[in-house]
């Protein structure tokens, strides 16, 4: 350690002032550029995973045409390691999370200007490479050998085996299809076999309904919204767009709400499922949600307000001018006779059991939407005057999971044990489950 100290400050010198540097305010100018490349800036993701920075992606496109305009996937792919495949991708799992938008910013400290663009967050995932190429070689090879076999087998039984055996080869000769070598006799008389039969059976079946139109009958007879049964992710399968249609969402106004709700003053509403929602729906500005909530306490509104039914007779519609007031001043008159429009036969005062079933799994549709596709079903049976059965009926119509609580469920919605008994939570998962048409049943033994 030195021995040397410090010397002190001569009398009468000032000691150094400190200066904060801080820097002169100036105005930043944000700019957001619209991207409308494909490719471009990535934000990538890697959860769980460490791969070789070296690896080169090769990108793909995909362009998918939905009611609401085109929409681009892209994806990644890199086969480079001997062992691992590499995917990146957009993964749409409905989270709020994934609905986020990223944004990459650029500023110039000299112009003062920020320049932000929007950019794709991609998940980095690998899987083992599939050995699908070496088993087919594997089965080619087997094959080969079988054939070999097969054919000395009956060179051998041609030359020395019995009368029959002899007729047994000759038949399988004769009756055989199968592929040859060109100008091969045998080919020839095979090829003309098959197309004889490709022929018949051509025009038997020529005016059968294919398998896609027989299922886009059975799809457009059911009461429900037409599913998207090509979606890729449970947000696309029940658009807002199918569930309540364009003329509605025009008509629909939630200004009342987002007034009442922003000064602190209650809503009188019937609905139990859509009182619960509103304020949360309002304060995170999801006006497009509040609609379809608007839209869910409509056709509540107008299912109560049916009378008489009851043993397969169809429900009557009050007249104009009486269906509005039983629906309440919560229901303009606009909206009112759109969702007659809607549900309701043309020019018709009775709502069959079809148009029913139809109003409520359109109901439990747009309950999917508000909820993020993940309902408890217990507040809409109430508001409905249904059973238990009968809504978890409606939720699996539309190919919904239904079960009970788990015990994460029951932490998320704040209910007991004895409270789980009468709730379900209908969750949408791909794929679809739709419920199966039960065949003749069987006769008691």
């Amino acid at each position: 350690m030195s021995d040397k100290k410090r010397k002190r400050r001569e009398d009468g010198t000032e000691r150094p002032k400190k200066k904060v540097a801080i820097a002169p305010e100036t105005k930043i100018q944000v700019e957001i550029l619209e991207n409308k490349e494909t490719l471009g800036p990535l934000l990538a993701t890697t959860p769980g995973l460490k791969f070789p920075p070296t690896i080169s992606f090769n990108p793909y496109k995909r362009t998918k045409i939905l009611p609401e305009g085109a929409s681009h996937t892209l994806l990644l792919q890199s086969s480079e390691h001997p062992r691992l495949d590499y995917t990146a991708q957009e993964e749409q799992d409905g989270s709020s999370e994934s609905q986020l938008k990223d944004y990459v910013g650029v500023f110039d400290p000299a112009t003062n200007k920020l320049q932000l663009v929007p950019v794709k967050r991609v998940t980095v995932r690998s899987t083992l490479r599939s050995e699908t190429i070496e088993m087919r070689e594997e089965q080619e090879k087997l094959e080969a050998r079988q054939a070999t076999m097969m054919a000395k087998r009956h060179a051998l039984a041609a030359e020395f085996g019995s009368k029959k055996s002899r007729k047994a080869i000759e038949d399988m000769t004769q009756n055989a299809i199968s592929s040859g070598k060109p100008g091969d006799p045998v080919s020839s008389r095979n090829e003309s076999v098959a197309e004889n039969i490709l022929s018949n059976m051509t025009s038997a079946i020529g005016a059968m309904p294919t398998k896609e139109d027989l299922a886009a009958a059975v799809d457009s007879s059911k009461p429900r919204p037409t599913p998207n049964l090509a979606a890729e992710y449970p947000t696309d399968v029940y658009s807002i767009e199918t569930v309540v249609g364009s003329e509605l969402m025009t008509l629909i106004e939630v200004k009342d709400w987002i007034d009442a709700s922003e000064a602190g003053r209650g809503l009188n509403l019937t609905s139990r499922y859509v009182a619960k929602r509103v304020l949360s729906l309002v304060r995170n500005k999801q006006i497009q949600k509040l609609k379809v909530l608007r839209f869910i306490y409509l056709s509540i509104s107008f299912a109560a307000a049916l009378g008489g039914g009851g043993a397969g007779r169809p429900k009557k519609i009050p007249k104009k001018g009486q269906l509005e007031d039983m629906m309440g001043d919560d229901a303009p008159a606009g909206s009112v006779m759109a969702l007659r429009r809607k549900f309701a036969p043309s020019d018709s005062f009775e709502m069959p059991r079809w148009n029913i079933d139809n109003l409520v799994t359109h109901i439990a549709a747009a309950a999917l939407i508000v909820d993020n596709f993940e309902v408890d079903v217990n507040d809409l049976r109430d508001d409905l005057k249904l059973e238990n059965k009968e809504i978890k009926a409606y939720f699996q119509e539309l190919g919904c999971r239904v079960n009970n609580p788990t015990a994460t469920e029951l932490a998320k919605y704040k209910l007991t044990k004895a409270e789980s008994i009468n709730h379900s939570i209908a969750k949408l998962k791909l794929p679809l489950q739709f419920p199966k048409v039960g065949g003749p049943r069987k006769g008691k033994k």
